[in-house]
């Protein structure tokens, strides 16, 4: 994957490596998801295997999984910009190459770990971890401090992104893949859902900011 950043002083940076990332954007880099603990991952397993079991996970998420396996073992290509927008939003991220309806766009990666309630709302970057339709768990994705490209990609209603969770290798995961054809120069948004906003006001439509 081709990746730059533009810095809120307009320098231009391409990222060649994993250090060049987390020294620019200042958050641990993760290809895959990461446990917090043995017990975290041990339990996430067993949740995962349940799930297989009681037929939880749905034809659709094991089809799916499948189909993007080529993108969950990251080898997708991928021509992306992610650029400051301001103080309020942070970063964004374009793609610099057209992208075709359907295809992957990220795994959204960061630390598995147990939920915490109090502050809850106070963390944009967490994802509760489902294992099913209405089937919760009490742990949560959380990408503030570590994660990739994905964890800077805004929200919009009029999206060209879509976001889903697959089972891929024994374990639920949760991708973005474009839902229509996407030129060149534009940003990828995806709607974080009413959920999401429900404690954080109005909605922040950004698909038609800096391009």
């Amino acid at each position: 994957m081709r990746l730059q950043v533009i810095t809120p002083q307009e320098d231009v940076i391409p990222l060649e490596s994993t250090q060049d990332f987390e020294r620019i954007l200042r958050i641990q880099y993760l290809a895959q998801l990461q446990f917090a603990d043995l017990k975290t991952y041990q339990t996430i397993q067993k949740r995962c295997r349940d799930a297989l079991f009681h037929q939880w996970i749905t034809p659709r998420q094991k089809w799916l999984g499948n189909y993007y396996a080529m993108g969950l073992q990251g080898k997708t290509p991928l021509d992306l910009t992610i650029r400051w927008i301001d103080e309020r939003v942070g970063y964004g991220v374009w793609t610099n190459q057209p992208i075709a309806a359907s295809a992957f766009v990220g795994q959204y990666t960061g630390l598995i770990r147990k939920r915490t309630f109090w502050g809850r709302w106070k963390n944009s970057y967490c994802f509760d971890y489902t294992t099913g339709p209405w089937k919760s768990t009490s742990h949560v994705i959380d990408s503030k401090g570590c994660g990739n490209h994905t964890r800077f990609i805004n929200h919009s209603l009029d999206c060209n992104l879509k976001l889903v969770s697959v089972y891929y290798e024994g374990m639920i995961r949760v991708i973005l893949y474009a839902n229509r054809n996407i030129a060149a120069n534009t940003q990828l948004c995806y709607d974080y859902g009413e959920q999401y906003w429900a404690r954080r006001g109005k909605p922040l439509d950004l698909l038609a900011a800096k391009t």
